[in-house]
């Protein structure tokens, strides 16, 4: 028989000490909120658009936003300078703004890493913005100004160590989990505490009450557009905000992001939500587990004609292919063509494209028919062609019974009336 005795979880409210601790917090921050109003107009005008509610809660340790609120720690806020407070602040907005939580959407078993991602992203324009950021916090400096997704992708492929802590939360923890900064057995803020027998107390603070939908964050491209505004009309300087007002306002989003949240809807419907993944349990990470229903196709179609080079067609192949295998692995059909088929190669978990082994076969002149033609003639239709082109040659003028996307290069033109486009620039 065991002697390990197994640790008891309860569960308390905020004390009559916690609820003190809320009212300085909430004045506090409160008072920072009006201070970043006239320091940083736009951010501070964005700041306004979130309640603050102050919590003593195990699953917000430090802050935590849905999109309408932000929820914080008071005893986490009390220890820091009014510099930090204003970091926090700042932060969250920014998790806001960019729809980093929207953004998550086909990285979900890698939800750390995603994580890291966006506090890189956040941290870096907080720091170019002249906030403080506090010492430990995530920031690559060699990828400074680099997108979450561009920092998710080299941490997944080793290129970044993960380090650093979060200045927030992005999900809820669990009682006691090893995670937590306290060396005693606590969280460090007072909402999980741990007796001389190891029992844990977690406290349940009933104002946290968290509702995050994709509705909520798609709501602050029009809250970013109107402080925008309001700031240009009295004069405010936004250029350190120009290159994401950009990309929110002119649809200047990075090709790859793009692609990405035209090809998710497709892997959801072949894919159902299980229970909890057992692989992450021993970490007390609880993701919900996925299963493949059926296998997914998807066409690639080169335009080997001649402007098409090397350099584009391996990182387009490459990132749809990233986006096939973060979803768990689908075949990938490969076709190149000029004005006939030159090479046609399926691709899959058992034989992925390598891009050093990539090489184009044609250069002659364009005509879309042939590729169309041999995709109409398989067994299985497509889940989506995406045909990768310069855009000058003949395209079928009827639309085919499948999802098509252009991705069009530099100085290129749509092919067709039919079928969305992507512009393809590596520059950007």
């Amino acid at each position: 028989m065991s002697d390990i005795k197994e640790t008891q979880v309860s569960f308390a409210k905020p004390s009559s000490e916690d609820e003190g601790a809320k009212e300085v917090a909430l004045g506090d921050w409160s008072n920072d909120r009006m201070k970043l109003l006239v320091w940083r107009p736009f951010i501070g005008t964005l700041a306004l658009n979130l309640e603050l509610i102050p919590v003593v809660d195990h699953r917000c340790p430090t802050a935590s936003t849905d999109g309408k609120r932000i929820f914080f720690n008071p005893h986490f806020l009390n220890d820091l300078t009014e510099d930090e407070r204003m970091t926090i602040l700042a932060h969250e907005i920014w998790h806001c703004g960019l729809s980093h939580f929207m953004r998550e959407h086909g990285r979900i078993e890698d939800h750390e890493m995603w994580n890291h991602a966006i506090d890189h992203e956040v941290n870096s324009l907080l720091q170019d913005d002249g906030f403080k950021i506090p010492t430990g916090a995530i920031l690559y400096k060699k990828y400074k100004g680099e997108s979450a997704e561009t920092v998710f992708e080299l941490i997944k492929n080793g290129q970044i160590e993960m380090r650093g802590e979060c200045l927030d939360d992005h999900g809820s923890s669990v009682p006691g989990d090893d995670h937590q900064p306290g060396n005693d057995g606590t969280d460090g803020w007072s909402t999980v505490e741990r007796d001389s027998e190891g029992n844990i107390t977690a406290k349940v603070d009933s104002d946290f009450r968290p509702k995050r939908s994709d509705d909520v964050w798609k709501e602050w491209k029009n809250k970013m557009m109107a402080a925008a505004q309001q700031c240009n009309n009295c004069g405010t300087d936004l250029s350190n905000y120009q290159k994401h007002l950009d990309d929110l306002f002119s649809s200047k989003m990075h090709w790859k992001e793009i692609l990405r949240q035209f090809l998710t809807p497709m892997f959801n419907s072949t894919r159902k939500w299980l229970p909890p993944n057992r692989r992450h349990v021993y970490k007390k990470v609880y993701l919900p587990s996925i299963q493949k229903e059926k296998q997914l196709s998807i066409v690639i179609a080169i335009d080997t004609s001649g402007s098409t080079t090397g350099d584009i067609v391996k990182t387009f192949v490459s990132e749809v292919y990233a986006i096939l295998n973060s979803f768990g692995g689908y075949q990938l059909r490969l076709i190149q063509c000029d004005m006939h088929i030159q090479e046609d190669v399926i691709y899959d978990m058992d034989k992925p494209f390598i891009p050093d082994d990539f090489k184009l076969k044609g250069g002659g002149g364009t005509d879309f028919h042939p590729v169309f033609d041999l995709v109409d003639q398989s067994e299985e239709r497509p889940e989506v062609v995406l045909y990768l082109t310069d855009g000058y040659g003949q395209a079928p003028k009827k639309e085919p019974h499948y999802p098509v996307i252009w991705g069009v290069i530099e100085g290129g033109v749509t092919p067709a009336s039919w079928g969305q486009t992507i512009d393809i620039n590596l520059g950007n």
